[in-house]
């Protein structure tokens, strides 16, 4: 059923269950697991005067924090038993570099966590597994 199988990995605890869930699947399916990190790192605020300008981060912060939160999703992936997932850093936005990523590589599953703001708190804030459940071509799987 499942060839393909993203999983959107952030660092997060929802992200982390999500990754175990698509190696589970994984496994279950002889699937090919490929994860997916799209770095975000806090920018830092200049003041100028009265006024506050964001400092977007350095080449080598995005690098940095890429490489960081791969290891742990290999890490993560190597202790349920997977040995040949395919990582994909890539920076921008989380949600179209997801879905973009999934097209690419005809994939038939995208395996994500989710915070679980609710509809309102979605709207305020937006919501990346929203967006990826509304472009996607294939199947999305949250996990809480």
């Amino acid at each position: 059923m499942f060839k393909t199988i993203i999983a959107a990995y952030d660092g997060s605890d929802h992200a982390q269950e999500a990754l175990k869930a698509a190696c589970d699947l994984t496994s279950k399916y002889g699937a090919r697991l490929h994860i997916v990190h799209t770095p975000q790192v806090a920018s830092e605020t200049m003041m100028v005067g009265y006024s506050a300008v964001p400092l977007p981060p350095s080449a080598e912060e995005l690098e940095k924090a890429g490489a960081d939160a791969i290891e742990k999703a290999t890490a993560i992936v190597g202790e349920q038993g997977i040995d040949n997932a395919v990582t994909h850093v890539q920076p921008g936005d989380p949600g179209r570099v997801i879905v973009e990523y999934a097209k690419a590589e005809n994939a038939d599953l995208i395996v994500m966590g989710r915070r679980g703001l609710g509809d309102f708190g979605s709207l305020l804030v937006g919501s990346i597994t929203h967006k990826v459940s509304q472009l996607a071509e294939c199947a999305v799987l949250t996990v809480k």
